[in-house]
């Protein structure tokens, strides 16, 4: 516990560190700021019917150059669920809630404090070795297991902190900038127009987002213990996380891509999502998942173990 706290102080002492943060919250707020300024008002009855009936305005435009028959009928039903919305005095289909203010805090959120994250993750054990500070860290009386350990539960607990500003600061900004009324959801079934309330599965997104920042957050940190460079280390991290997908999509028809880490990311099964390589089940992907987390860390902790630190 001792030498997570005194990575924890060395982390927060790096000023990178608190510019993170001030990104994470300025950039949460002018997004949210930004969403504010495109969605319909709908704060008095007279704004909402506005909204509405701009929307009409809109589809109507569009039904009469149109000559595909299904969209049009397309265009017709969200006219008439536009008047729906008119004669119950609900809000038009661009108004944001503070509900979907949230969500969108949620998934902002999840993105930014992964790749800062594992920048963290990816230099706090190479800026050691860079520095040459790694020669007085090893000569305590601790295991190098533990030194190791304590950096990567800081690195973690610095990410959760940082997840936790971000909602914090994305759900106080979103109920002042939004309708705080619950979402509703207006749909056409069997020629009938229902009201569904919004269902947003905040736990779900959450835990599966977090297992795959996660994985990607262990990576780096192997990268960051393999490699003397924490440039190096940080520009792999990035581009694994930014062109995994990529890659993903490229080895997809080859049979063995089913066993790779980036085919198996959990964050594709958020809601009804699919895996890009069809036959991947949610059940497979975890078990895949586990096995890599045990090979990144295994090979981060016996390298760094063994590895000669010369004087």
């Amino acid at each position: 516990m001792r030498f997570v706290k005194n990575e924890w102080i060395k982390i927060w002492n790096q000023r990178s560190s608190w510019i993170m943060l001030g990104l994470l919250i300025v950039g949460l707020i002018g997004m949210l700021g930004l969403n504010k300024y495109f969605t319909d008002a709908s704060g008095t009855q007279e704004e909402r019917r506005a909204a509405n009936e701009e929307t009409i305005t809109f589809y109507e435009e569009q039904l009469a150059n149109e000559t595909d028959e299904a969209y049009k009928a397309e265009l017709e039903q969200s006219i008439a669920l536009a008047q729906y919305r008119i004669d119950n005095d609900l809000p038009s289909e661009g108004t944001m809630t503070a509900m979907e203010g949230i969500d969108f805090t949620l998934s902002f959120s999840i993105v930014i404090v992964g790749i800062f994250t594992m920048v963290i993750g990816a230099s706090i054990v190479s800026n050691e070795f860079g520095t040459g500070t790694i020669k007085m860290l090893l000569t305590r009386p601790a295991a190098r297991w533990k030194i190791l350990l304590s950096k990567l539960v800081a690195t973690l607990l610095y990410g959760v902190a940082l997840l936790i500003a971000g909602l914090a600061v994305g759900a106080i900004t979103s109920f002042i900038m939004y309708n705080s009324s619950a979402p509703i959801q207006i749909i056409m079934e069997n020629g009938q127009i229902v009201e569904k309330a919004m269902e947003f599965n905040f736990a779900e997104q959450l835990a599966l987002n977090a297992a795959s920042t996660f994985m990607v957050v262990i990576f780096a940190f192997m990268l960051g213990t393999l490699f003397s460079s924490s440039t190096l280390a940080v520009s792999l991290a990035l581009g694994i996380m930014f062109f995994g997908s990529m890659i993903t999509m490229y080895l997809s028809n080859y049979e063995f891509a089913k066993y790779i880490w980036l085919s198996n990311d959990l964050a594709q099964f958020v809601g009804e999502g699919t895996p890009i390589i069809s036959d991947i089940t949610f059940s497979f992907a975890v078990i895949v998942n586990i096995v890599y987390a045990i090979i990144f860390l295994a090979v981060t902790f016996i390298y760094f173990i063994r590895r000669d630190i010369t004087a």
